[in-house]
């Protein structure tokens, strides 16, 4: 019988191919065929395509793309402190849309931090790089930053990281140029982005034990100045209400909800001196409101300079996928190595082929990876409500203390690509210790399950139903559903309301900030879309240490 692409199983359901969500779907005009299919492979193909199209969208409108004003003519960007990049060299290129020089700017700062790069980072900035920190540290003649707001935005892998770090850097230091303590807030479209891009400066801070001291705890990362007071803090995306900040950076801002600039940083940014917001991103075509928004807004005001500074390497909207001309316009810096990366990952666009996880339709995956082309203004419909409030949740974090006696453990699929285990144990004060973590196949989340037995006495063992069947011999579970997850999720709620739970895991903090439940016969639903393994396991797990049964299941 036939099947689909790699189903190797017994063909017991039709399947769409190309899935449904990979086209835009009209009935009877042959975009698509039935194909038979075995119950796994159509589970995970949909994981795959739950884990790309993740989120909270239940409805999705895009406009026409929106008109692009003409660029600023090249001679208004004739001023002292720009005068030595107005020759570009070879292997550049001049932004394609760039905001005018500011009306009340006497000079830039930016010179200051190419000669800190060199210091710090044994290297010069390149050419864009120094383009970069000369418009957006200009200053007026009272010396006060004039830019609140910076957009970056260019194609991948030609150096933002390296220079948004040294930005960041060199401010931290910059307390007696700026006559001010400086407090820099730098988030992302997940932990791990700006955990990197900080790094190699806590390993030179490190080296400096006398001026710096370095936090490293998961999601709370900082750098601070000993002799100035400055710090650089590292955030997840829900971590930055609060923080008042003298600048805050957001890397990967394409996947950064609206809200975390609008109601998290800008208010905070507010009453501090020279204080910027920096957003930076190469374009995607599911991008959020946040830099499709802003970007719209400040080509209202790129030949008046008096909004935000926009810096911008992109092809036009209407350029062929083979235009090398348009792939320089995309690349501020170019070199020979970068064509053929470009021409090979264009060849694998047309034989069908996407290298981005987030993009599974392989030609918009190349128009906005090498062409940074942004797409229109979209309306996004988010349905139901956050399942724990963010702040409350932040409140809980600490130490969780093992208890080699009792332990409550979950595990849940995650549609075949992989697995999540929630740990539970009860504290010496009362509270019940969270941990969780993913891992990425069945035999792996085993292993877990076998260490966790050996050095635990465990109380309880919950396991998603589609994996109770797969448990070996000497591990006994109770068969975790959707009808049990609506149970346990409003009592998580309540717990954590309650403050009775204490929790240490970055893995947990993801789901927490994306997943989104509504009401339910018997408690709360999930709303598909973001991953909620982990979090439905942790549920399972907390509800069984909060009522523990007196027998152990598994022996």
């Amino acid at each position: 019988m036939h099947r689909g692409p790699g189903c190797a199983g017994t063909a017991t359901e039709a399947d769409h191919q190309p899935a449904l969500a990979l086209h835009e779907h009209v009935a009877g005009s042959g975009c698509c065929i039935l194909v038979p299919s075995c119950g796994p492979c159509a589970r995970r193909q949909g994981g795959r395509l739950g884990a790309v199209f993740g989120g909270a969208v239940v409805s999705q409108a895009s406009t026409e793309p929106v008109v692009e004003p003409a660029p600023v003519p090249f001679e208004r960007f004739d001023v002292p402190w720009l005068t030595d990049l107005l020759h570009v060299p070879p292997d550049a290129t001049w932004p394609r849309l760039m905001t005018a020089p500011h009306p009340r700017a006497v000079d830039s700062y930016g010179s200051e931090v190419e000669a800190f790069a060199f210091i710090k980072r044994g290297r010069h900035p390149r050419w864009w790089q120094r383009l970069m920190f000369r418009r957006l540290l200009e200053h007026d003649a009272d010396g006060a930053l004039v830019w609140d707001l910076g957009l970056l935005t260019l194609a991948r892998q030609v150096g933002k990281t390296w220079a948004l770090a040294v930005l960041c850097g060199w401010r931290l230091e910059a307390a007696d140029l700026l006559r001010a303590e400086q407090t820099i807030l730098s988030t992302g479209k997940d932990i791990d982005v700006v955990v990197q891009m900080q790094r190699p400066f806590r390993v030179l801070a490190k080296r400096d034990h006398a001026r710096f001291h370095v936090r490293e705890v998961n999601g709370q990362q900082e750098i601070e100045d000993l002799v100035t007071g400055s710090r650089w803090l590292i955030r997840s995306q829900q971590g930055v209400y609060g923080v008042t900040a003298t600048m805050a950076t957001v890397d990967e801002a394409w996947k950064v909800p609206a809200s975390v600039v609008d109601d998290g940083i800008e208010p905070t940014t507010v009453e501090a001196d020279d204080s910027q917001i920096l957003l930076v991103s190469t374009a995607h075509r599911r991008a959020t409101a946040l830099m499709v928004g802003r970007r719209v807004s400040a080509f209202a005001d790129l030949h008046s300079a008096d909004g935000a500074l926009l810096l911008e390497w992109s092809a036009p909207p209407d350029a062929d996928l083979d235009d090398r001309q348009a792939w320089r316009l995309a690349s501020p810096h170019w070199t020979p190595k970068r064509e053929r990366l470009i021409s090979n990952r264009l060849e694998a666009a047309l034989a069908g082929e996407s290298v981005d996880v987030d993009e599974p339709d392989p030609i918009s995956s190349f128009r906005t990876q090498w062409l940074n082309q942004w797409p229109g203004k979209r309306l996004r419909i988010a349905k139901g409500e956050l399942l724990i409030d963010a702040d409350a949740w932040e409140a809980l974090r600490g130490e969780v203390v093992d208890d080699p006696e009792r332990i409550f453990v979950a595990v849940e699929d995650h549609a075949g690509l992989g697995a999540a285990i929630a740990a539970v144990c009860v504290q010496p004060d009362g509270r019940l210790g969270l941990d969780g973590w993913t891992v990425p196949t069945w035999k792996r989340a085993l292993a877990d399950l076998q260490w966790l037995q050996g050095g635990h006495d465990l109380m309880r063992l919950h396991v998603g139903a589609s994996l109770l069947v797969r448990l070996p011999p000497g591990i006994r579970g109770t068969a975790g559903t959707a009808t049990l997850s609506r149970s346990t999720l409003p009592l998580l709620r309540e717990l954590i309301a309650q403050g009775a739970v204490v929790h240490d895991s970055t893995e947990i903090d993801e789901q927490v900030y994306t997943v989104r439940v509504t009401e339910a016969v018997g408690g709360l639903a999930v709303v598909a879309g973001a991953r909620s393994d982990l979090l439905r396991a942790a549920s399972w797990a907390l509800a069984a240490a909060h009522r523990p049964r007196r027998t152990p299941t598994i022996r």
